[in-house]
Formats: structure tokens, C-alpha cells, sequence
């Protein structure tokens, strides 16, 4: 008996010794882990589902760790020209909104990060909703039917 249960306490021991080391990340893994730290937007003027119009200013801000030479914004795929102001704990960025056809526009922005070692970057990405105003194409109103 005694045997048995040192059989059992060495598998009991050595399988808590491999499954830690299975779960364990090596300096490289955690490394890769702390490499990519996106960007973060924030304080989107106008804010979201706000009915704006076409050609309005918009603005937003980055957090400080984006590469102000990446930022863009685009609206129905036409980008934006933006421009970026370092204001020391944060990026504020503005823009002119394209000249839009009324309806919702969805701002799409995007920054890569520039503490990033990877080739492809670590690009964060964000937007909101806008609804652009204009003149909406009224339906004729059905004329009703006259009794004869």
C-alpha cells in the first residue's frame, strides 16, 4: 500500500510541475503581449445619431500613445483631411465633413500606435454615427378617390 500511494503522490507531483509550465508564458510571449497598445478615441463632437450639416467641423481625441501621422477619418469611404494638435496628455484632432447626400454617415477613424514594434503596426479604430440633413424627398400625397 504504502508503494501505491508514493506511486500516486510522484504522478500527483510531477503533473503539477508540467501543466504549470504548459500554462507559463516564455519572456518572448509576453513581450509580443506588451507591444501592441491601440490607440484609444474619445470626446466625439458632433456626438453620435446628431443631425448635422453637410461640410460641418468635426473633432475627436486620440490618446497620446497613437502616431499623429497615421490619424484619418473618412466618411462613406471619403477621407477626411484631418488636422492633428498635440495638447501634451492627448491628440485633438478636427476635420471638415465631406458634402454629403442627407441621410446617416458612420465617421470612421483610425491611428496606428507609436510605441508598436510590429511591421504591421497596432492600428485602433473607432467612429460614430451621424445623421446629415437636407432636403428630403417628399412622396406625393395620394389624392383620394372621388365617389361619382
Amino acid at each position: 500500500m504504502k508503494s501505491s500511494n508514493r506511486w500516486r503522490s510522484a504522478l500527483l507531483l510531477s503533473a503539477m510541475v508540467f501543466s504549470s509550465a504548459a500554462l507559463a508564458l516564455s519572456p518572448d510571449e509576453e513581450e509580443r503581449l506588451k507591444e501592441c497598445k491601440r490607440p484609444k478615441f474619445r470626446d466625439f463632437v458632433p456626438e453620435q445619431k446628431a443631425e448635422v450639416d453637410a461640410g460641418v467641423d468635426i473633432a475627436f481625441h486620440v490618446s497620446h500613445n497613437a502616431d499623429p501621422f497615421t490619424v484619418t477619418a473618412e466618411a462613406r469611404g471619403e477621407k477626411m483631411k484631418v488636422n492633428v494638435v498635440d495638447k501634451k496628455t492627448f491628440y485633438l484632432v478636427t476635420a471638415k465633413l465631406p458634402q454629403l447626400t442627407p441621410g446617416f454617415a458612420r465617421i470612421h477613424v483610425t491611428a496606428k500606435s507609436a510605441e508598436s514594434k510590429l511591421e504591421s503596426g497596432c492600428l485602433g479604430q473607432d467612429g460614430w454615427l451621424l445623421k446629415i440633413k437636407g432636403e428630403e424627398v417628399a412622396k406625393p400625397a395620394e389624392q383620394p378617390a372621388t365617389a361619382q
